[in-house]
């Protein structure tokens, strides 16, 4: 038996320690520009409009059941207006999301069989969402910032940055493993807090809906709630902001609970094997995990400021009774301005190990079936950045034990991700 997660994530997060800082407006950040001056316009009466469009190819040149390509778009449109410019409302603020998706996934097309797929913009069909529409608040001399509305499961949580096109490198990587954990595009409505408790340290929580049909085609622009809430998804985040070595770095410790409909991996309802027993899995009325997240500059060129060296690792830890992966962990890093010529660009490397849960394991053994146990992906990236508008990101990805099968041959792929923002 082989079990491969697909979920897109599609988010294009800004890098850990510096998400909490807002870019600075520039028209030049865009392929159509400032429309005759209309943009600057709109920005300085606090409305900020964007469309952005990314396409990833892969194609697989080892493993699988066929060497072939395919690719996997998104074009998002996305609207944040400043209601204290635009309607007085001191540190309000509104956010207006939407996406359509479209394309294959080279893992299912090649049953290449790895864990977590190769396009991270795939997921959850060929379709038009909703991802966003809330309403923020800062408060307390904007030391709160609080979210209400629709909201997807990641970004304000988990929030890794997605250079990468391997999806198990990019976005809210524990939802893709948590049933009941619907990540971009897919949206629930929820609320978010989160508390800066001085210059380093934050404390953030964030509570959704669990809704499965909000995953169905036909609910993608859906604004109300269909019937079919099974639950909520909690999570509480501690963040650590230091400055060391006069380098700035970022650290996360989080944990989630969420209160959906679950079945165990391995037992029934009476606590017996259900290899054994052949009886219903037993059901469970909540999951539980944890994570922890590490992103550091380590290095910074005096010579050439823009050039600098970061390096990240994660571990997450999900609930034993209801995930097929237990554990991942991640280490990497990135060099941005490689080449003083190419100040814009980044080359960045990507290594994994994802852990096969041990109960998952013991009933396929009992089954007589193949046993998996790790899988081990890597992705090595180079950003080119054509312009501020537009870049091409060439990258090969390796998966050593496909699946977490000893017998499977290893998986290599070439993939091209392309990011344009009009």
């Amino acid at each position: 038996m082989t079990i491969s997660l697909r979920f897109g994530s599609g988010l294009l997060a800004a890098c850990l320690f510096t998400s909490a800082q807002a870019a600075e407006y520039s028209p030049d950040q865009f392929l159509f520009g400032d429309w005759n001056g209309s943009r600057t316009r709109l920005h300085e009466a606090g409305v900020d409009l964007q469309i952005t469009y990314v396409n990833e190819l892969a194609w697989n040149t080892q493993g699988g059941d066929d060497h072939t390509g395919t690719y996997a778009d998104q074009l998002m449109f996305d609207a944040a207006l400043d209601l204290d410019k635009l309607l007085g409302w001191s540190g309000a603020g509104f956010h207006f999301t939407v996406v359509n998706r479209n394309g294959e996934n080279l893992n299912a097309e090649a049953d290449l069989g790895v864990l977590l797929q190769p396009q991270e913009i795939y997921g959850y069909g060929s379709t038009t969402r909703l991802v966003q529409f809330y309403y923020q608040q800062a408060l307390l001399d904007d030391r709160l910032l609080v979210k209400l509305g629709r909201l997807p499961m990641s970004g304000d949580i988990y929030p890794f940055a997605c250079p990468f096109q391997n999806l198990g490198f990019c976005g809210t990587v524990p939802g893709y493993i948590t049933p009941n954990w619907y990540t971009w595009p897919i949206s629930q409505w929820g609320a978010t807090a989160r508390y800066q408790l001085n210059e380093e340290w934050s404390l953030q929580t964030a509570l959704y809906q669990v809704n499965p049909r909000f995953t169905a085609r036909e609910q993608g622009l859906n604004f109300g709630s269909p019937s079919g809430t099974t639950g909520y998804h909690a999570v509480a985040e501690l963040g650590w902001t230091p400055t060391l070595g006069g380098q700035p770095g970022a650290y996360r410790l989080g944990l989630w609970r969420n209160t959906g409909d679950f079945e165990d991996l391995y037992r029934d309802g009476a606590g017996r094997p259900m290899s054994l027993s052949g009886a219903a899995a037993a059901e469970h009325d909540h999951a539980t995990g944890g994570y922890l997240m590490a992103e550091q500059q380590v290095w910074q060129s005096a010579a050439l400021p823009a050039r600098r060296l970061k390096l990240f690792a994660n571990f997450i830890q999900s609930d034993p009774d209801v995930t097929y992966i237990e554990r991942i962990w991640q280490v990497g890093g990135s060099l941005s301005a490689p080449f003083a010529s190419r100040p814009d660009d980044e080359l960045g490397l990507g290594l994994g190990r994802l852990e096969i849960n041990d109960d998952a394991r013991k009933r396929l053994r009992e089954q007589g079936e193949p046993v998996p146990d790790v899988e081990y992906p890597a992705e090595l990236y180079y950003r080119v950045a054509l312009t501020p508008a537009v870049s091409l990101t060439p990258n090969v990805q390796y998966f050593h034990r496909p699946g977490g099968f000893d017998e499977a041959e290893d998986v290599v792929v070439f993939g091209l991700k392309t990011v344009i923002s009009f």
